[in-house]
């Protein structure tokens, strides 16, 4: 399919991972868009443990962003190096686009209150308090009077129906709340570094849920 189409898309700010299939830096990193040219298109460049990861000019990769129902993907190159006013790729922006259908996960609310702790240098914070709104096997939305950082990593305790799992999140969007003059934040995020056993046992906890509800009339 041509970008053109898709172009619309690709608005600074937006999230996207960039896929290095080989070489010393091989892996998928998070990032976000900063500019759109023509040509070219400036993303920022990505951190790994709170260090930039040295991608070399000439570096092949592919980026990966998605909307609510499709993710997309291009191959790319990296074509410049950026360090002023703050450190960006700049890739080269082909002619054709891939659609590939997402991974749809059912979600189910589950409001009960957790503890998350912040994934630091120098290990996890202090636990903070936080209430569950849903979860899926891809991520968690809940409620918190932390303000937590946009792409922070989290590491959280979920209870599901055969037990607790620990992993850890990434947060993908935080919105603020007020009610009764209290201010809150709704958080969303994806889980990350998680075992196919441990998403296996979420998603099967999900399941659970839902028939729990359906005998109850909730649903």
């Amino acid at each position: 399919m041509k970008i053109s189409q898709f172009k619309m898309k690709l608005l600074p700010g937006l999230r996207v991972d960039i896929v290095v299939p080989e070489g010393e830096y091989a892996g998928k990193y998070r990032t976000r868009i900063e500019e759109v040219g023509e040509t070219i298109i400036a993303v920022g460049t990505p951190f790994e443990k709170s260090n930039i990861v040295p991608l070399r000019i000439g570096t092949n990769l592919k980026l990966i962003f998605w909307d609510e129902v499709s993710a997309y993907s291009f191959a790319t190159k990296i074509k410049q190096k950026i360090a002023v006013p703050i450190h960006m790729l700049l890739l080269e922006l082909p002619e054709t686009i891939v659609k590939v259908q997402r991974r749809n996960y059912v979600r189910v609310t589950a409001i009960y209150p957790f503890i998350f702790q912040i994934v630091t240098l120098e290990g996890f914070s202090d636990d903070f308090k936080g209430t569950m709104l849903d979860f899926s096997g891809g991520g968690i939305r809940f409620l918190t009077e932390e303000l937590v950082e946009d792409q922070a990593i989290l590491n959280v305790s979920l209870d599901l129906t055969d037990g607790r799992v620990q992993t850890k999140v990434q947060v993908l969007r935080i919105e603020e709340t007020e009610e009764r003059n209290l201010q809150r934040y709704c958080v969303s995020a994806e889980f990350i570094e998680i075992s196919e056993r441990s998403r296996d046992r979420i998603i099967r906890s999900v399941f659970e849920k839902q028939r729990t509800m359906r005998k109850k009339g909730l649903e």
